[in-house]
C-alpha cells in the first residue's frame, strides 16, 4: 500500500476521491463532502489503483486544522485512516484537529471516541424554499424602521455578494451571499455591536429576504441555506421566526 501526500490533487486523484465520497455518503446516509475547491493538504491510501482512504486538512482563521475523510466501507476497521492521521499528525504539530461529523454515522463517532476526541459543539444547516418565504415569514411582527435600506456593495457579476444594512444611510450591519448547485448560501449575517438589541436584526433579514426572493436570480436557486452554531439560541430563533427549518446537524469534535 501506498500513502501520498499533496497540496494539490491532479484529476485522477481527484475523481478517485470523489467516486470514494460518493460510496461512503450512499453508504452511510450522510451528506458531508471532502472540501476539495479549499487550500488543503490530502493524504491518499492506495491499494495499487484502488483508493481506500484519504484524509484532508486546511488550516483555519484560529490556526487549528479541520478535518474531514473517508474510507471505503469495505477497508474499515483495518487501520488505514488511523495510519493517515499519524502521518498528518507529523505535520500538525501541537495544533488541534477540528473533525465535522454527522451524529448518524455511528462508526465515524466510535472512531473519533477511541481517539479521545472530545465532543465541542453542535452547527445547524437550516433551510429555507423559496414557497415559504413570505408564507413562514413571522418577522413582519418586529420592529419597523422606516428609513433602512439595503445596498449591494459588490458587482451583481461576482460572488460571493456583499449586502450592506443602512440606517440614515449609515451602515449597521451585513451579510453574504454565495452561490450553490441547489441554492444560494447565506453567511456572515451580522449587526454592529452599537445597534445591538433593537429589533435591527429582525428587520434586516426580513428586507434581505424580501429583496432577495423578488430578484428573478433567486427563483433559479429555490432554496437559501445558511449554518448556524447550536450555541447561538438567538440567532436560530431569528432564522426560524423567518421560515428556516434545520434540515442537518453536525457536531464538531476536537482532538
Amino acid at each position: 500500500m501506498n500513502v501520498i501526500r499533496t497540496d494539490v490533487l491532479n484529476q485522477i486523484q481527484k475523481n478517485n476521491a470523489m467516486i470514494l465520497q460518493e460510496i461512503c455518503k450512499k453508504h452511510d446516509h450522510i451528506s458531508l463532502t471532502l472540501p476539495i475547491e479549499e487550500d488543503c493538504i490530502y493524504y491518499l491510501l492506495y491499494d495499487e489503483e484502488n483508493l481506500l482512504s484519504v484524509l484532508c486538512a486546511f488550516i483555519t482563521e484560529n490556526m487549528d486544522y479541520e478535518c474531514s475523510g473517508f474510507t471505503h466501507p469495505l477497508y474499515r476497521r483495518k487501520g488505514h485512516f488511523k495510519r493517515l492521521l499519524n502521518e498528518f499528525l507529523e505535520k500538525a504539530e501541537d495544533s488541534d484537529l477540528i473533525f465535522p461529523v454527522d451524529e448518524s454515522c455511528i462508526g465515524t463517532v466510535s472512531t473519533l471516541k477511541a481517539m479521545d476526541a472530545s465532543f465541542w459543539y453542535q452547527e445547524h444547516i437550516m433551510e429555507l424554499p423559496l414557497t415559504q418565504s413570505l408564507k413562514n415569514n413571522q418577522l413582519k411582527n418586529g420592529i419597523s424602521f422606516e428609513t433602512l435600506s439595503l445596498s449591494i456593495a459588490t458587482s451583481p457579476e461576482e460572488t460571493p455578494i456583499q449586502c450592506v444594512f443602512l440606517l440614515d444611510g449609515d451602515p449597521v450591519g451585513s451579510c453574504y451571499l454565495d452561490s450553490l448547485e441547489n441554492g444560494a448560501y447565506l453567511y456572515g449575517f451580522e449587526i454592529e455591536e452599537a445597534f445591538r438589541n433593537r429589533g435591527l436584526g429582525s428587520a434586516c433579514l426580513s428586507l434581505f429576504l424580501d429583496t432577495y426572493f423578488a430578484h428573478p436570480n433567486a427563483r433559479r436557486f429555490k432554496k437559501l441555506f445558511l449554518q448556524v452554531s447550536g450555541l447561538n439560541k438567538p440567532a436560530i430563533s431569528l432564522y426560524q421566526k423567518a421560515g428556516f427549518q434545520i434540515t442537518e446537524s453536525l457536531s464538531y469534535y476536537v482532538y
